[in-house]
């Protein structure tokens, strides 16, 4: 596991203090102690395996040489042990951060059905998908960086912060060390404070945002931009100014950390490598930002 492989005693500094020493090294302003810390720039995220038996997502390979994570569906609203394998070769392949796909249990409808778990339930689900593919991974030498909820448990996230807290006292109990990708609002940044874990909220190049930064549900007419010309406007909007047109025409500020993006967008191999064009220092979420200092490792393991 991530904690075994540390040699001597590992010094983690609480997340006031890591933020502190942060900003201190590399001059950044003030941010919320939940955010994580990228250095390099934005991360580009996928989802990968979201088909079931012989039933496959067309154009999810074609874009993974352009983005620098991949979150792979655990077998709740996608998945099976087949595709979740394939899936994880192809991380390797492509040397991409591995984030786990999370949804509500709910195959026939993709996840996007409207469902309402009790707390237990949902944190079982959560701790059963994440449980799912990090022991698959682990065959491969992989460990989870980051998890990313799925269709109607990821809108839920965006709005209700009971919800979004139960998913991320979840992840906290499996691994604290997780970022939690989510909904670029309020509650999502809430969980992340009350649970203890760290969030990279999420903005989207092909979803259509309302007046008050939230994506529109996919039963809205206008929900999803089918222009590879508006796609791009978007991105362009997003990474250079931070902003997005929303379904009233008012000017929206979306502050994310990583972007989403998924092979059902038209023309996605030019979407792909357009949008990595704009972010040519794209980089990964890491999950790890602790250090070993000298001074903290035991003598007798100094040498060993």
């Amino acid at each position: 596991m991530r904690r075994g492989r540390q040699k001597g005693k590992v010094q983690r500094s609480s997340g006031a203090q890591a933020q502190q020493q942060q900003q201190q090294h590399h001059h950044q302003p003030p941010v919320s102690a939940a955010r994580i810390y990228m250095q390099h720039g934005i991360d580009i995220n996928t989802n990968l395996g979201e088909g079931y038996g012989h039933y496959k997502i067309e154009g999810e390979a074609e874009i993974l040489p352009y983005v620098t994570s991949a979150n792979i569906a655990c077998g709740a609203h996608a998945g099976d042990p087949v595709h979740m394998e394939e899936a994880l070769e192809m991380v390797r392949y492509y040397g991409l951060a591995l984030g786990a796909h999370i949804g509500y249990p709910d195959i026939q409808g993709f996840g996007r059905r409207e469902l309402h778990l009790s707390s237990s339930e949902l944190r079982a689900t959560v701790l059963f998908q994440l449980g799912a593919l990090s022991g698959m991974a682990r065959t491969f030498g992989f460990e989870i960086t980051q998890v990313r909820p799925h269709g109607y448990l990821y809108r839920q996230m965006s709005h209700d912060v009971r919800v979004a807290t139960i998913v991320a006292k979840a992840i906290a109990e499996f691994d604290p060390w997780l970022v939690l990708i989510g909904p670029a609002s309020n509650s999502l940044l809430a969980a992340g404070e009350r649970a203890g874990v760290r969030v990279a909220p999420e903005a989207w190049v092909d979803r259509v945002y309302d007046g008050d930064g939230n994506l529109l549900p996919h039963t809205h007419s206008r929900a999803i931009l089918k222009s590879p010309h508006e796609i791009l406007r978007q991105a362009s909007n997003l990474i250079f100014k931070n902003q997005v047109h929303a379904v009233d025409g008012t000017v929206v500020r979306i502050d994310f950390q990583t972007i989403h993006l998924h092979a059902g967008v038209p023309d996605c191999n030019h979407i792909a490598e357009e949008l990595r064009r704009m972010l040519p220092h794209a980089c990964a979420l890491t999950s790890e930002p602790f250090s070993v200092e000298q001074e903290d490792v035991e003598p007798e393991l100094a040498y060993t």
